[in-house]
């Protein structure tokens, strides 16, 4: 049975870093993640940065489904 879920939002380059920190420093001790799902959700502008090809980023939303031991 789930216990909570959990969203992360964040562009797909930082999206891994944004779950680890997430299992790291927010999932109590009795409580594991059973799955993730990721759903695309658009794409924004980046900041501007010189000899940068693409000034877009893809967004991904991350779904965390948590369970308790």
């Amino acid at each position: 049975m789930i216990k909570r879920v959990v969203t992360i939002t964040r562009g797909i380059e930082s999206l891994g870093d944004a779950i680890n920190n997430f299992i790291s420093n927010h999932l109590r001790k009795n409580e594991y993640v059973i799955n993730i799902e990721y759903i695309k959700d658009g794409s924004r502008l980046k900041p501007y940065e010189k000899g940068r090809v693409s000034n877009f980023e893809t967004i991904v939303v991350a779904i965390v489904h948590i369970r308790r031991k």
